[in-house]
């Protein structure tokens, strides 16, 4: 029996798109956009409550159905919703976030009459698209087609699973972790496919509770062995819901054409998710990045020291992809690395950040003239360029990357970028996606509470914090960045819980009663303090602003970001609002470009334009 009209679910039509409630399908000038089902959701959701805005929890009970959803995970759904609309989030034209209070839809939308629905038997389609996001984010909803049923679609996303190590000396785990990160490498040149490598996980299928509740559903596992001279590597693609094998293969090898294993299992992945390659797509795929089996070797163990964040193992990396690039010099990937390793070296080893720096930004350049349709090689591009304060040619390469497929592992360096320039909002934007494609690392959770802090969430960025105390021991900067932060907000009993990382920070703290005896002991150190040390001229310029000396923390300010261009991002802290209000602080900020960053790409909420090339900041 067909139910009559008004008891028909509307259609809705709003800018250039039309929301067809009874075949859940949103089209655009009669072509389908092809979105999972809590996407479809969440948009029709907004729609119907159109124009007003609707909270991040609100979302989670009316959209997830359950209030235990964070407010991440709906700003990640937010964010892959507007990316299959293909909506900017700086310059929206559906979906708009709201500061503080949450998502509305922009455009005026228009009612349609329902259409009439097909006496044809309906059924229910288990929904096989959406696919994961390592360590956070999504649900999996049920569609509802017209017969005849379309066949189930397969995941447009990837999660890459480490690869078990099966060889029997332990010390080749290091051969495992580089093939996991070589398939993703060459799975990302797939267009369209998106690709989540999980770098840590317990043994054994994916837990069904994470399936349910992140939205897992498909994984690409394995093992490798490698002994005398021959690799062995076992693939399979499993349905995460249902641990049904959608593929698996084994390739075995001698170990100098180990190479071509990673992108024949890239083809087979393509194939077996129906995604037809262009002939660049394949030519990409079908490059090996390296013929050098010890060249190789040593970038695989380069890397891994590249996520340990301190002076020795960075200086030991830098080493190492050195003499991959002698064996090598067509390495491309290797100079991306070596362009990481260089800018960290710069941070860790003062003493020679100018010498670091020029290696960073030839190897950076080297990278993207060997390979300019890498993604990688133009995020090392824009890393370098922020660091010699290139603020506009950091965001085109940015965006040059991400126009490439861009590696998600990036996405945090451009959220940092995003943190000089005190665009706090697209910096939390950026975090959130990091956050949702790789698992949290020290500085991720580092960057990602100056995003929130620099938002006014402070309940977020505590969290934040504590989660980073119970994960990282030790966390040298966390602890320290956040002492600064919770300055600036007033919280000094919090500050002073905090144990300080050196003698400085500790008798600021002490003094936090005595504002004339800090301010005696500030000018002292900025007296006595050497060139090469842009962390102690920061926390100079930092605590002079507390006591009220804005002068001196402009002078000091000025000092350390001239010697290191990352202590940008302490500029926007609160207690420095005095020093944003100064003619020194606007013509420096001409000075290095800043001014006209901010006229191209847009200004941050804490600051805006004025008459011709003035302008003033909070």
């Amino acid at each position: 029996m067909t139910p009559p009209v008004d008891a028909l679910p509307s259609n809705f039509r709003f800018a250039d798109l039309t929301l067809d409630v009874a075949r859940r399908c949103v089209m655009r000038q009669g072509q389908p956009i092809e979105l999972k089902a809590l996407d479809f959701d969440l948009l029709r959701f907004l729609v119907e409550q159109a124009p007003n805005v609707v909270n991040a929890d609100v979302l989670a009970e009316k959209v997830w159905g359950r209030h235990f959803v964070s407010p991440e995970n709906v700003a990640q759904r937010v964010m892959l919703l507007r990316q299959s609309l293909s909506d900017d989030a700086t310059r929206p034209r559906y979906i708009e976030t709201v500061r503080n209070k949450g998502y509305r839809l922009i455009p005026v939308v228009e009612r349609l009459a329902a259409e009439q629905p097909s006496s044809k038997p309906r059924r229910r389609l288990a929904a096989a698209a959406a696919l994961l996001v390592a360590v956070g984010v999504i649900g999996v909803a049920s569609l509802w087609r017209a017969e005849p049923a379309p066949a189930p679609r397969l995941p447009r996303s990837v999660a890459v699973l480490p690869f078990e190590n099966l060889s029997p000396d332990p010390s080749d785990t290091s051969f495992a972790v580089g093939m996991q990160d070589e398939i993703v490498t060459q799975l990302t040149k797939i267009g369209g496919l998106s690709v989540i490598p999980v770098r840590t996980r317990a043994a054994g299928p994916l837990p069904p509770d994470v399936v349910r509740d992140l939205n897992v559903t498909a994984t690409l596992g394995g093992n490798v062995s490698y002994s005398e001279g021959r690799v062995r590597v076992t693939a399979h693609l499993i349905e995460a819901s249902t641990g049904v094998s959608l593929w698996s293969n084994r390739y075995e090898r001698e170990l100098n054409d180990i190479f071509a294993i990673q992108s024949e299992i890239a083809l087979d992945v393509a194939r077996e998710l129906r995604f037809e390659l262009t002939d660049s797509e394949r030519r990409r795929i079908e490059h090996v990045m390296t013929t050098d089996p010890r060249a190789h070797d040593l970038y695989v163990t380069a890397r891994i020291r590249l996520q340990r964040f301190n002076a020795e193992e960075t200086l030991r990396g830098v080493a190492e992809v050195e003499e991959a690039l002698d064996r090598d010099p067509a390495f491309t990937d290797a100079w991306v690395l070596d362009t990481g390793l260089r800018i960290n070296a710069s941070y860790y080893d003062p003493e020679h950040a100018a010498e670091h720096r020029a290696r960073a930004e030839q190897a950076a350049a080297r990278a993207v003239a060997l390979d300019p349709e890498s993604g990688g090689a133009y995020a090392a591009l824009a890393a370098v360029r922020s660091v010699r304060m290139d603020w506009k040619g950091s965001e085109a390469a940015f965006r040059q990357a991400r126009s490439l497929n861009m590696p998600a592992e990036c996405l945090c360096t451009y959220a940092v970028m995003k943190l000089f320039v005190g665009d706090f909002a697209r910096a939390r934007e950026l975090v959130e996606e990091s956050h949702a494609a790789l698992p949290q690392g020290p500085n991720h959770i580092r960057f990602a509470l100056s995003a929130y802090a620099g938002l006014g969430d402070w309940a977020r960025a505590t969290t934040l914090y504590e989660s980073g105390i119970g994960l990282f021991k030790p966390w040298r900067q966390g602890p320290n960045n956040w002492t600064h932060w919770l300055v600036g907000h007033g919280d000094l009993a919090a500050a002073r819980a905090i144990p300080p990382e050196d003698p400085f920070n500790a008798a600021m703290l002490a003094s936090l009663d005595d504002r004339d005896h800090a301010l005696a002991q500030i000018h002292q150190a900025y007296a006595a303090a050497a060139a090469g040390n842009p962390n102690h001229l920061r926390d100079i310029g930092l605590w002079a602003a507390h006591f009220g000396d804005a002068r001196l923390a402009f002078r000091a300010m000025r000092a350390s970001i001239d010697e290191q261009a990352s202590e940008m991002m302490y500029v926007w802290l609160p207690q420095l609002a005095p020093m944003r209000r100064s003619p020194e602080f606007k013509a420096y900020m001409r000075e290095i470009g800043m001014v006209a960053y901010w006229q191209a790409y847009g200004w941050p909420d804490i600051c805006r334009q004025l008459a011709d090339d003035d302008f003033e900041c909070d």
